[in-house]
């Protein structure tokens, strides 16, 4: 069996027999990947141990004709609040099931693994009220390397320039903005966009993560592009984790 070492977040686990457990992991070298676990129901830390959901781990695997096994592991980041808290939980869970729905076997993305450390990082340093903001982020960010972002500059159905200074309709099924010649006498399904919103869908689309801050968004406009970005990646990619449901009747649960 070949033996390699590969950085890694832990996606999520199940028992395995008596004592072991199968571990999916979203690696830098490999991409997604499927490993047991040795003894971590027992709490063999020199293996397996360590081994959580949301944690980030350097690893030393071997590849075995179906499945790897996990050899050693150096902890590089526990998240420990994603699992202890369950409005972090719920958060975290998103985010990692859309990364393993994205996410391809034995096919390695920088991009998308350096994504997922870094969001899952920041929501284990983020307060309750800023976990909504970098959801958001993700969503964003997912969408621009999955190749399908939301146009904002141009219409999607004419191409030309769309006049962004008033409310634009955005269309997820068109995939953007549509610019009032294209708009008149149609039926497409829209949400309006104000300059404002524009802006921050902008912002949070191709800026860089280490330069937004929560502040800089209200809720409401959160709340706005959270959706938007949520129906494309449903009407585009057909990505709808499972664990948004519980998500949202934890949000629910909260606000009333």
């Amino acid at each position: 069996m070949a033996t390699f070492e590969t950085e890694a977040l832990v996606l999520k686990q199940f028992d395995l027999g008596e004592s072991d457990r199968l571990i999916t992991l979203y690696t830098r070298k490999k991409g997604k990947l499927k490993a047991v676990a040795r003894g971590a129901r027992k709490g063999n830390k020199s293996r397996s141990g360590l081994v959580l959901p949301f944690s980030y781990h350097d690893f030393t695997l071997y590849q075995g004709k179906s499945l790897a096994k996990i050899n050693h592991i150096e902890s590089i980041a526990m998240n420990t609040k994603l699992r202890e808290d369950l409005d972090y939980m719920a958060y975290a869970s998103v985010v990692s099931e859309y990364v393993e729905r994205a996410g391809l076997e034995d096919e390695a993305d920088q991009a998308l693994f350096s994504l997922l450390a870094v969001i899952l990082e920041k929501m284990a340093e983020a307060k309750k009220g800023e976990l909504l903001f970098y959801l958001t982020v993700f969503k964003a960010k997912l969408l621009l390397l999955l190749g399908v972002k939301p146009e904002i500059e141009n219409c999607t159905v004419c191409g030309e320039k769309v006049d962004l200074n008033n409310s634009t309709p955005l269309s997820v099924e068109e995939g953007g903005s549509i610019c009032k010649n294209c708009f008149k006498d149609s039926n497409y399904k829209y949400t309006l966009f104000s300059l404002n919103e524009m802006r921050a869908l902008y912002k949070i689309t191709f800026a860089e993560i280490s330069k937004l801050k929560p502040v800089q968004f209200s809720e409401k406009i959160l709340e706005k592009i959270n959706e938007l970005t949520e129906k494309f990646l449903i009407y585009h990619l057909d990505l709808k984790p499972k664990s948004l449901s519980f998500l949202y009747t934890i949000r629910k649960m909260k606000n009333n």
